[in-house]
């Protein structure tokens, strides 16, 4: 005979039976970037990122893309992380020396004498996630982890006035940090400490003479309206740039297949980054301000070489007592891994071009088959 308290109980059950095959609710996380919504990596790469995310995942994993600074800029966007005011961002480690001192001396290290953003992104990846132990405790210090990230393409000096000698130059305020503002002190220039954003209002109000940066970013932040006048002499690249800078509490909330998931979709951000915008859009962005907003490309004399070939001489040493003064224990073994790591790289360079699936292969082949997701 079946009770009250029979059917009650199996009712119970039942319920609780239903409860448990419900799926858990999507988890939807925020990736504030203070970069502006037409940039590159916000326009281009991240929408198609979190589409894979939600769609492998089966939408268990959600991410909303809050561009334009709204919730962190440049240099908040590692305490943001760290405190949870949002789970993921865009960290550049010259912004913030003193929280990450072993990021921003590898961050100060400019590559200079070529331009493959493919070798040294590869090199600086590998050098970050196994010659770094230093790198990887400044992260974890910040409650974060990082997936992926990547290198400038060669930096240009772009002017509201002419610059074409090193005499030109002198006395000239330049938007620079870390390793490049120390190259432009030597060779006699002002380096002001600012943002890329910050370096926009800076150049229409005159705190300004010169953006040093990539080409790109004279359309996408919009400095060929005030800075017009571009050096044509590449003048080093450098990183990383932490693309994928995720808080810490957030990652550990992930099974270890979405964990997978994204370090594989960052792989991707990371290749994408590095040959999309930084070479291939680079150039079209170039281009276009030349057409469209009447930049003009200056060809400097022959002294104006001098300031990578004078800054080369000395920039490790620089750097070896930078990362001392930080508290770093072998300064010199993280410098030497990169510049090994770049030899490396820079033979691996001209098979992969610029196929953005070459690149990701390369990527998880050399560096990240070889990185435990739970170990981070």
């Amino acid at each position: 005979m079946i009770t009250t308290r029979s059917i009650t109980l199996a009712g119970t059950a039942l319920a609780a039976g239903l409860v448990a095959a419900q799926p858990a609710p999507a988890q939807e996380l925020i990736y504030g970037s203070w970069t502006p919504a037409r940039e590159y990596q916000n326009a281009k790469v991240m929408p198609g990122m979190f589409k894979a995310i939600e769609e492998k995942t089966g939408g268990k994993v959600k991410w909303k893309l809050i561009p334009g600074g709204q919730l962190v800029d440049g240099k908040t966007t590692f305490t943001g992380v760290k405190d949870g005011l949002v789970q993921a961002g865009l960290a550049i480690p010259q912004y913030v020396p003193n929280t990450v001192p072993a990021l921003f001396m590898l961050y100060s290290t400019i590559v200079l004498g070529h331009n493959d953003v493919v070798a040294s992104t590869g090199a600086v990846l590998e050098t970050l996630y196994f010659n770094c132990p230093d790198c990887l405790e400044d992260i974890k210090k910040l409650n974060a982890v990082s997936l992926g990230g990547w290198t400038s393409s060669a930096y240009l000096l772009a002017c509201t006035t002419p610059v074409k000698s090193l005499a030109d130059l002198k006395g000239k305020r330049v938007r620079a940090a870390g390793g490049n503002a120390d190259m432009l002190k030597m060779a006699g220039a002002v380096p002001v400490g600012a943002t890329l954003v910050e370096a926009v209002s800076l150049l229409q109000r005159g705190g300004l003479d010169c953006q040093h940066g990539i080409a790109d970013w004279l359309r996408t932040f919009g400095y060929a309206d005030f800075a017009k006048h571009v050096v044509d002499m590449p003048l080093g690249l450098s990183g990383p740039a932490l693309g994928f800078f995720m808080n810490r509490d957030a990652w550990n909330k992930l099974t270890p297949e979405q964990k997978k998931i994204h370090l594989d979709e960052a792989v991707k951000l990371s290749a994408e980054m590095a040959i999309g915008n930084f070479i291939v859009a680079n150039e079209e962005g170039l281009q276009a301000v030349i057409k469209d907003k009447g930049v003009q490309m200056i060809k400097p004399d022959a002294d104006f070489a001098s300031i990578a070939t004078e800054y080369q001489k000395v920039q490790k040493a620089r750097n070896v007592e930078t990362g001392k003064s930080f508290g770093l224990k072998d300064p010199g073994a993280i410098i030497d891994a990169y510049e090994k790591n770049l030899e490396k790289w820079r033979k691996l360079s001209p098979a992969i071009g610029r196929d953005v699936d070459k690149f990701t292969e390369a990527l998880n082949k050399e560096i990240f088959s070889k990185v435990d997701v739970n170990k981070l």
